[in-house]
């Protein structure tokens, strides 16, 4: 028996019906982005955008378990492969749609650890549903799946976003006295990219590394130029000057700099982030050793504070130990 050169493989009615519902999801993702970007600002405080709680839980749960039931409709698969596609394909859907609007890697790795279990949970509740009636369309606990992300875009038009304050601060000890230390807070130009120590959040996600911070002036009412890779610049305005001891300052940014060249959503002194103040401290350690403290504050203004805070001690703490070893090893420089 001859084959039919113009016969599909098995395989291909099913794939062509995948990508059907992936370019179907990805259309309706796209669609509640846009929805919620008009939406931004409306109500009294409210802040209706990718960072609120509906685009944060109710739509990845809603699209979780729109994929299931698309993907199967009368609740056959109820093997792992019933949730290992789904959520594979609004993976996709998730990276797909942020390079179509230009979201950088910090906004999606913040969104991902969100996204991905409440798609999970939006496949189970879908799945749990067929399990108990298999015409879905019948079950009245089909509606919450509409009804949750309703209540949520609900708490987000009513409900103000609230306001928290928190400090991240890393430490080393050097094996220097504070007046060695001392220039190297006042003066760190010419940071090359060999400088440095590795870290998740400069050498993988490619934020920008440190390239010069240097004071113009002395004592308080002088500001510090900081440059990160070649396109970030902001300043340090200095608040307290006490020489060989502390160095603390607010933070002002003259350019929208920050958030162009690592994700449009984290502005440094926008709607949902504002970094205020900084320094470092000089405290003695044993064995004529030295202390050396970098901090920084800042406030949050998101649904979700606490969750926004991890991700802050993960980014500027990386950033804060990659700097601090950068001052030890030109300390260690000077010194030898």
């Amino acid at each position: 028996m001859s084959s039919d050169p113009d016969r599909s493989p098995p395989w291909c009615p099913t794939l062509v019906r995948l990508l059907g519902i992936f370019a179907s999801l990805l259309v309706i993702a796209i669609a509640a982005f846009i929805l919620l970007d008009l939406l931004d600002g409306a109500g009294d405080g409210g802040r209706i955008a990718v960072i609120s709680l509906t685009w944060l839980l109710g739509v990845p749960y809603a699209l979780g378990a729109l994929a299931a039931f698309l993907i199967d409709p009368r609740g056959r698969d109820a093997a792992r492969s019933g949730y290992i596609i789904p959520l594979w394909i609004l993976i996709g859907v998730l990276v797909i749609g942020g390079a179509i609007f230009r979201e950088g890697a910090v906004c999606l790795l913040m969104a991902g650890f969100i996204w991905i279990p409440m798609i999970m949970l939006g496949v189970f509740t879908l799945k749990r549903i067929q399990r108990k009636n298999q015409d879905v369309s019948k079950s009245f606990e089909a509606s919450l799946i509409a009804v949750i992300p309703a209540m949520l875009l609900g708490v987000d038009f009513v409900i103000p976003q609230q306001i928290s304050t928190y400090e991240v601060r890393r430490s080393i000890v050097l094996d220097a006295e504070p007046e060695d230390i001392w220039p190297m807070l006042l003066s760190l130009p010419d940071i090359s990219c060999d400088e440095g120590r590795f870290t998740t959040a400069q050498s993988i996600i490619r934020i920008p590394r440190p390239r010069a911070a240097v004071v113009a002036g002395e004592g308080v009412g002088a500001i510090r130029h900081a440059q990160w890779g070649d396109n970030i610049t902001f300043e340090e305005h200095i608040t307290h000057w006490t020489e060989n001891e502390m160095l603390s300052w607010t933070f002002v940014f003259p350019n929208d700099s920050i958030s162009r060249y690592t994700d449009r959503h984290i502005s440094p002194d926008g709607e949902h982030l504002r970094i205020q103040e900084g320094g470092y401290r000089l405290e003695p350690a044993r064995n004529q050793r030295t202390r050396l403290t970098l901090y920084t504050r800042y406030e949050a203004e998101t649904p979700m504070n606490a969750y926004a805070a991890l991700w802050g001690e993960f980014f500027l703490g990386g950033i804060q130990v990659n700097i601090l070893d950068i001052i030890e090893d030109r300390v260690n420089g000077c010194c030898v």
